[in-house]
């Protein structure tokens, strides 16, 4: 009588520990890819699994699962495998920039009043420094304490921090006009800085050269940082949803007509001629940023990413030319953004563009899927999400890496 009972507990253990096991397989094997459905501007909430097609390199997937989710809740799931998806959320603002924009303020009201949540979190990047919000404090305080806070913080750091830059800026700028009227031909009127006035032509360009490069160095967007923090969201649990503000940037350069006279100029002057030539190399610049592996990290991450790039007009100097200096920026974080079913704005108005892109977050669906392919281990698999019989936009990210 005791061995059958015995027999009998291990059979009821067995029957709870082996789908148990099951399930958390499926989960280490699976892949799960957030998706986004729109008519126009309406999310579309009746999908079922089979209106889903996912297909991996080119080769079509079995979904095993769906959950539609709103905000950090699963409203409706399908499928016969349990993937008991994590739907926390985390929030990452990064503010980068050099002047404060006061539609930023508004945005940080809008994030406290109508997106972040009990339970969420919310990591705050600024030029200067990263910060934390912590439950409790969200718990304790009221959204409106929080929000001028955090505006506080933002507005101040981005005075603080951007103060060397523009700093340089401005020296860079004196420079050029002082080498633009050491060209007495050029048809400009000059209004030069006494502190560099008594510097001929052979001192002011390597001087220009070196300011440059102290610019590049300080650069509001650097490729290094970017890819640490990709790699260290990976290892973040539940949903991610990061907003790059940034702000358009530009390079003082010596006008092309001032470039000219002076080419005229140096003719008896072979070694200044050259510094001259070499600081043309420097204007050809390539870009520093490696869009594919940033976009292919990010994407990898499972991170939504959203680009807001704040648009502005450059200032007007005499003899000199404001270079677009966000070329790179812009293209990389754009297609990153895309890849990781993202938005790009390009706006003088980031409330309005913030307010759009966490409004169409809300609400997603969560496929999941397991490869039918062996996959080699670092190889970047591509995805691609299709809805059958429908005319639609969809969001998503578009591949991972093989584990």
């Amino acid at each position: 009588m005791k061995r059958l009972i015995l027999i009998l507990c291990i059979f009821l253990i067995s029957t709870y520990i082996l789908p148990a096991q099951k399930s958390l397989e499926a989960q280490e094997k699976s892949i799960a890819v957030p998706v986004r459905v729109f008519d126009g501007d309406e999310f579309l909430a009746d999908l079922k699994i089979d209106d889903f097609e996912i297909y991996e390199d080119g080769t079509k997937q079995k979904i095993k699962a769906l959950y539609l989710t709103e905000k950090d809740q699963i409203t409706r799931k399908e499928g016969l495998t349990e993937m008991n998806p994590d739907v926390s959320r985390t929030y990452y603002l990064l503010f980068q920039f050099t002047e404060y924009n006061p539609k930023i303020a508004d945005a940080i009201k809008y994030f406290f009043s109508d997106v972040i949540s009990q339970g969420d979190s919310l990591e705050l990047m600024t030029p200067m420094k990263k910060y934390s919000l912590s439950n409790q404090a969200l718990q304790s305080m009221s959204r409106e304490e929080l929000s001028e806070e955090m505006i506080k913080i933002v507005r101040k750091d981005t005075q603080t921090g951007s103060s060397q830059y523009k700093n340089l800026l401005r020296d860079l700028r004196r420079i050029v006009s002082s080498i633009s009227g050491t060209s007495s031909r050029t048809g400009f009127e000059f209004d030069q800085d006494s502190s560099v006035d008594a510097f001929g032509i052979e001192f002011l360009l390597p001087r220009y050269r070196e300011t440059l490069n102290e610019i590049e160095q300080l650069r509001i967007v650097n490729q290094s940082k970017y890819l640490d923090f990709a790699n260290q969201l990976r290892n973040i649990k539940g949903q991610k949803f990061m907003y790059l503000f940034y702000e358009r940037e530009f390079r003082p350069e010596i006008h092309p007509n001032v470039i000219q006279q002076l080419i005229s100029n140096l003719q008896d002057q072979p070694h200044v001629l050259g510094n001259l030539q070499d600081l043309m190399a420097v204007y050809s610049r390539e870009s520093k940023l490696d869009t594919k592996t940033i976009k292919r990290l990010y994407t990898d991450a499972g991170i939504y990413f959203n680009f807001i790039f704040m648009d502005k007009k450059p200032d007007i100097y005499s003899g000199i030319q404001m270079h677009e200096q966000s070329e790179d920026v812009y293209e990389t974080f754009s297609e990153t953004a895309k890849a990781t079913g993202g938005a790009v704005y390009s706006t003088q108005n980031p409330f309005l563009s913030f307010k759009e892109s966490s409004d169409q977050a809300k609400q997603y669906y969560l496929l999941y899927y397991t490869p039918e392919k062996a996959r080699n281990q670092g190889e970047f698999k591509n995805i691609e999400v299709k809805v059958k019989n429908k005319d639609c936009k969809l969001s998503y990210r578009t591949g991972y890496f093989s584990k």
